[in-house]
């Protein structure tokens, strides 16, 4: 009896380590999208003005400096955004205009555009930023020439501090360890710890990472064992995410427990006082539990606030603009913004944690969307359908997409259908105007929109169809199977 309960307060020491673990591991990988996303805006509302440039024209370079500039000083994790040519020197930059003759031609990602790495580039960077002094990490984008050479580089900076600003609070067990790294092995971000992370460990991680999407596992390449786990993006697939702690650390009270215990068997009246102390350390994992559940449920609350700050933001400097495709831009980059939101408002409120119902939440996305586009949208929707936390984003950047791309296309009103049968969830968006151009194919839609969707979907092993309706309007149609959604 002794030797079971020693072997069950070990077994359930470490199931606490792997929930607290794989929880860090989530969050991590979830700031990392928003990052990733924040950096692709940027990039992608000025590349088509960066492609048209002959990166001499001042006016235009004057342009394209004003819109980098309003874009990066608006959202807190972006260090700086610049385009340079390419032999690797600053033409533009959002710290002002004329930019300084700042060289590139050295940094990493600078390298693989050279080299015709697909885009886009996110990478590592061990020197720091030259104009502001500080760690960065960079997301790249290549504009290059009807002949494929190179023309241009436009790149975002994200600083690294952030995610030790965000997670130092909440990843304080001993021996801890968390970072965001790319599948080619590049530490972009880590927690500032004496204890980092080794290359031969990071090597194995980046391994485990291509091989699995997530988990959680013993990993003993260094000296010291620990337990990790990692997740990699669905949204972008080149991004991982890893919370490690060494074994020998999280089972140190455990072992001075299973001393204890086996003396106290020694006596014959010391079977009660045994029973009675599993009792309460039983209770204290209870508390432990129920204190890292309240740490989860306060970091969503805080990324919830983050992405509603830079929403609210983002709108107070599209009021002062005069540009409406940039005013529009805005618009759909908050749209997304508050599609996230409702995610993790419904994270934080739900009675489980790492479910949400997706039903509220769709709601919630509908009701923020028709207010915004003045539009009406109905939801038929059944009463509740639990999903995990861990797709819920996925769900909502569909429906806001769709829901978006029907609003942009046909006016409205827009009619959202949610439904679920044994084995597949079904959305339906239907509108009742507009028309799907002759020859559309989904497959080969270039939309930004429709990428995206398409991309959510690849991931839950999810289908969508097109089609005009019979007089006017248009429907979508996705079906994802119901166990990709229920899986953690």
């Amino acid at each position: 009896m002794t030797a079971y309960i020693v072997e069950r307060d070990r077994a359930d020491a470490l199931r606490l380590v792997g929930e607290r673990t794989s929880s860090m591991s989530r969050m991590i990988v979830a700031h990392g999208d928003a990052a990733a996303d924040s950096a692709l805006q940027i990039i992608n509302s000025v590349y088509p003005v960066v492609a048209a440039w002959d990166l001499e024209e001042t006016d235009t370079g004057r342009t394209i400096a004003a819109r980098i500039t309003e874009m990066a000083s608006s959202n807190g994790i972006i260090s700086a955004a610049w385009v340079l040519d390419a032999a690797g020197t600053n033409l533009v930059d959002s710290w002002g205009y004329p930019a300084k003759p700042v060289s590139a031609a050295q940094r990493p990602y600078f390298k693989a555009h050279l080299a015709g790495a697909p885009d886009p580039v996110i990478m590592g960077d061990e020197q720091p930023g030259s104009v502001t002094g500080k760690e960065r990490f960079t997301i790249s984008r290549a504009v290059r020439q009807p002949d494929g050479s190179l023309k241009a580089v436009i790149a975002v900076g994200i600083y690294k501090n952030i995610f030790d600003t965000l997670y130092k609070e909440a990843v304080n067990w001993p021996g801890a360890r968390a970072g965001l790294y790319t599948v080619s092995g590049d530490v972009l971000a880590r927690i500032q710890t004496a204890d980092r992370a080794t290359p031969a460990f990071v090597t194995e991680l980046t391994r485990r990472a291509m091989e699995r999407v997530s988990g959680t596992e013993l990993v003993s390449v260094e000296p010291i064992p620990r337990i990790v786990s990692w997740r990699r993006s669905q949204a972008h697939p080149e991004l991982f995410a890893t919370s490690s702690q060494p074994v020998k650390v999280a089972l140190g009270e455990w072992e001075a427990r299973a001393w204890v215990t086996a003396l106290l068997a020694l006596a014959a009246n010391g079977v009660f006082w045994i029973l009675a102390w599993f009792a309460a350390r039983s209770a204290q994992a209870r508390q432990e539990a129920q204190a890292n559940e309240l740490a989860v449920r306060e970091v969503n609350h805080r990324v919830k606030n983050s992405l509603q700050l830079i929403s609210s933001l983002l709108q107070l400097k599209a009021r002062k603009s005069d540009d409406t495709s940039y005013t529009e831009a805005v618009r759909e980059v908050t749209a997304q913004l508050t599609a996230l939101a409702e995610t993790y408002r419904f994270v934080q409120g739900a009675s489980k944690l790492g479910t949400v119902d997706a039903a509220l939440t769709i709601e919630g996305l509908c009701n923020h969307l028709g207010e915004t586009y003045q539009v009406p949208i109905a939801l038929e929707a059944v009463s509740s359908i639990v999903v995990s936390a861990n797709h819920a984003t996925a769900l909502t950047v569909i429906v806001n997409e769709l829901v978006t791309n029907a609003i942009k296309h046909g006016g409205g009103p827009v009619t959202v259908s949610l439904k679920q049968d044994k084995e597949m969830l079904w959305l339906s968006f239907l509108s009742t105007k507009g028309r799907l151009p002759e020859g559309f194919s989904l497959e080969e839609a270039k939309g930004f929109g429709l990428r995206a969707v398409r991309s959510m979907l690849s991931g839950l092993g999810g289908h969508i169809t097109a089609k005009n309706l019979v007089k006017e309007g248009t429907a979508f149609t996705v079906s994802i199977p119901v166990a990709a959604l229920q899986k953690a």
